[in-house]
């Protein structure tokens, strides 16, 4: 049975005009999580308390329905063992899926696939560089100043276009963390 999955659709601006990104469902971003969160209580039918060891917090889960034969087995354990309780691979795929996506915690939520992230003066995240050197933002000014100064830098090396980036973002007053 195919799971009911929306695929997560980003924005990207860059010059050459809009281009949209699909989440590739790789699964990176929960490989490690099982040394964030970790099950607390098990409240029976699939609802779960979930503990963040970072932020202390604890947030109500459900697995969601069409998800839940893909929740029982285990077996991604064996292979990763650090990964979130809820993160599982479709049988036969490297497809990753979050099994409480529906109820997944705040973090989880905000979390973005990134290369580096932009933040403001005010520090509000304005921008994401993410993959292949495209521009993830809705701010226009930041969009300008990728169009005419970032989207020309012709570097191969991604470290060192990833450094020429923060240099170029940070002289112009914004902040930018890999």
């Amino acid at each position: 049975m195919p799971l009911n999955h929306r695929p997560v659709y980003v924005k990207i601006a860059k010059s050459r005009g809009l281009m949209v990104f699909e989440c590739q469902q790789c699964g990176e971003c929960c490989s490690h999580l099982g040394l964030v969160h970790s099950i607390v209580e098990d409240h029976g039918n699939y609802e779960f308390v979930v503990f963040n060891r970072y932020t202390n917090e604890s947030d109500v889960v459900t697995v969601d329905v069409d998800k839940r034969a893909l929740y029982d087995d285990m077996s991604i354990f064996e292979k990763l063992p650090e990964v979130c309780p809820f993160f599982r691979h479709q049988p036969g795929s490297e497809k990753a899926y979050c099994t409480i996506h529906l109820t997944r915690p705040e973090i989880c939520r905000d979390y973005g696939c990134w290369r580096i992230l932009i933040v403001n003066r005010n520090g509000l995240r304005v921008g994401r560089i993410m993959f292949s050197r495209y521009l993830c933002s809705e701010d226009p000014l930041l969009t300008r100043i990728f169009e005419e100064c970032i989207d020309p830098i012709q570097e191969p090396d991604d470290v060192r276009w990833d450094n020429l980036v923060i240099k170029e973002l940070t002289a112009r007053g914004y902040t930018a963390r890999k």
